[in-house]
């Protein structure tokens, strides 16, 4: 693989995922008309999910991880998460605060994030509650994705309730976490380098 496409890898799983969003999308909304769109469904979210794990790491692994780098992946889960728990609000899947609650967990990061980079260039600085949050945010859309889209129903909808209540939970505990750094010194790696919280990561 020539070395330019190697380095600009963790972009283009970035960019793939913003691409396949509609695709996934279009392929909800239809299932419950077209027979085996809910397999489709569930192809692309694996797809998604697998985009997500593997742009990071080849990140890190080329050297290419950058401010633009990490942003592009934000953006792109966020538009993922928001779009796919979005159509599911429409189909009466979820309840409407469950997207509106990632959605404001999200916000309050960007601005928290630009708000500690006042002085420099705007970027955003990643936490380790909100990564986990974010690996809860694709567990749901995936999980709703095999359980209603493709129609394996292994959970009862009472359960499903109760998990709907772990978003809003997770999404201000992570909105906390940033609230609490705000009263602590950053602590410096042996490099003498900021903490991963400071120079955020690329989720």
């Amino acid at each position: 693989m020539p070395r330019r496409l190697c380095v600009q890898s963790a972009n283009l799983l970035s960019a793939a995922r913003i691409a396949l969003t509609p695709a996934f999308v279009a392929a909800v909304w239809c299932a419950p008309r077209v027979a085996g769109l809910g397999w489709v469904a569930g192809i692309l979210f694996v797809a998604i999910a697998a985009s997500d794990v593997f742009d990071g790491r080849l990140a890190r692994r080329y050297g290419s991880a950058s401010s633009g780098g990490r942003a592009l992946d934000h953006l792109a889960d966020i538009g993922f998460i928001l779009c796919a728990l979005g159509t599911y609000t429409v189909q009466g899947l979820t309840p409407w605060w469950v997207p509106a609650a990632v959605g404001g967990a999200f916000g309050f990061y960007v601005m928290d994030s630009w708000a500690q980079r006042a002085r420099a260039v705007p970027r955003l600085i990643g936490s380790r509650v909100g990564h986990l949050g974010g690996i809860c945010n694709y567990s749901l859309v995936g999980l709703l994705a095999f359980n209603n889209i493709a129609g394996l129903h292994l959970l009862p909808p009472g359960l499903l309730a109760n998990l709907f209540w772990l978003v809003p939970l997770y999404s201000t505990a992570s909105v906390v976490s940033r609230v609490l750094a705000w009263r602590l010194p950053c602590p410096m790696t042996a490099a003498g380098r900021p903490c991963a919280h400071c120079e955020g990561t690329r989720l």
